[in-house]
């Protein structure tokens, strides 16, 4: 095979899956709105964005661990985490201010500190999951899955039901409402964009992104090179685990309340936004502006499906199959013998 043929090959290989997401929130959007008119009416519209920005921050995380050939299965337990955590705070600072009979508590502050707490829970939960994996030598699958089980009974024992933020404090939640342009772009989507493009800059602007992308080709090159390859994935994994918390936050915000089961149906739709926006499951190849498409095709499918009154379980079977179908068009065959997201 002549360079420039491998070269040709590798670009279609590269945007296949962009280019199949696109057409398929063409397809997907045309067909909703025939099925049901008020598809595109801005109400639906601003809710499919807000539920694509909670979305999107936690599968840019996800973006640079797949890249490298390793995965965290453990993101949606700890955005589960940070949901309560938030919502947890939130109502201790509430109930102080009522015992002291303040009526218009500092309501920035009290979601500054609740936002910071648990964007430092993701931080460390990241840090050790990638500390674990690599210094221990445990495989990412095996280590996300333990910190998996251990995030979903934490979430509980911080509050084993839903708790909703208390008026006088609903300002920690009306900012997620807050859009521009008439109403057609809320303002976490704008947060969830900026995030996405200063990863994709990070990765693709940067020694460092470029290192992500040379461990997922070729690990043991990467080290021969004598790429920081520890500390890339560490980092990496600390990320993955504050963009998860940051979810976490977003859907605390967007619902008004918590819920120790929320994160649990995320971490399907987290891999699945990253491997429609072209990202490999074999790593070495991604991009978190494809991850953008692949969250929106997610974010329709998922909305337009209850739009039209297709039952729940029945939600899952669809979703399920054209994620899988996905997946068998995304893999490399070349890289068949590495295996899949298990390093």
């Amino acid at each position: 095979m002549s360079e420039k043929t491998a070269k040709q090959r590798f670009f279609k290989r590269e945007h296949l899956m962009r280019y199949i997401s696109l057409v398929s929130i063409v397809v997907l959007a045309t067909a909703f709105n025939l099925m049901q008119p008020n598809f595109f009416g801005r109400m639906n519209v601003s809710s499919m964005l807000r539920d694509d920005a909670a979305l999107l921050v936690m599968a840019v995380g996800m973006t640079s661990v797949l890249m490298f050939g390793s995965i965290d299965l453990s993101m949606g337990a700890m955005c589960s985490v940070s949901n309560v955590l938030y919502v947890r705070i939130i109502l201790l600072y509430a109930d102080k201010f009522k015992a002291a009979g303040i009526e218009e508590p500092n309501v920035g502050g009290v979601m500054a500190l609740s936002m910071a707490a648990c964007l430092l829970v993701g931080l460390c939960s990241g840090f050790m999951l990638g500390l674990i994996h690599v210094k221990l030598k445990v495989p990412s699958f095996i280590t996300s899955l333990g910190f998996m089980s251990v995030w979903t009974s934490v979430a509980y024992l911080i509050s084993n039901k839903a708790e909703s933020i208390p008026r006088m404090m609903k300002g920690a939640s009306d900012w997620y409402k807050n859009s521009i342009l008439g109403g057609w772009i809320p303002v976490p989507l704008i947060i969830a964009l900026a995030l996405a493009i200063g990863f994709y800059l990070l990765q693709s602007r940067t020694v460092f992104g470029r290192t992500i992308s040379s461990i997922g080709g070729n690990e043991r090159a990467a080290r021969v090179a004598g790429m920081g390859v520890d500390r890339t994935k560490i980092i990496i994994f600390t990320l993955a685990g504050m963009c998860a918390a940051l979810g976490g936050v977003f859907l605390a915000s967007k619902i008004k309340s918590s819920d120790p089961t929320l994160g649990d149906p995320y971490t399907l739709m987290i891999v699945a936004s990253c491997v429609l926006g072209g990202t490999s499951l074999s790593g070495g190849r991604g991009s978190c502006l494809g991850t953008i498409l692949g969250a929106l095709t997610v974010i329709i499918i998922k909305n337009g499906l209850t739009f039209i009154g297709v039952d729940a379980y029945w939600q899952d079977v669809v979703f399920g199959l054209f994620v899988l179908v996905m997946i068998v068009l995304s893999i490399d065959r070349s890289k068949s013998t590495r295996g899949i997201a298990v390093k």
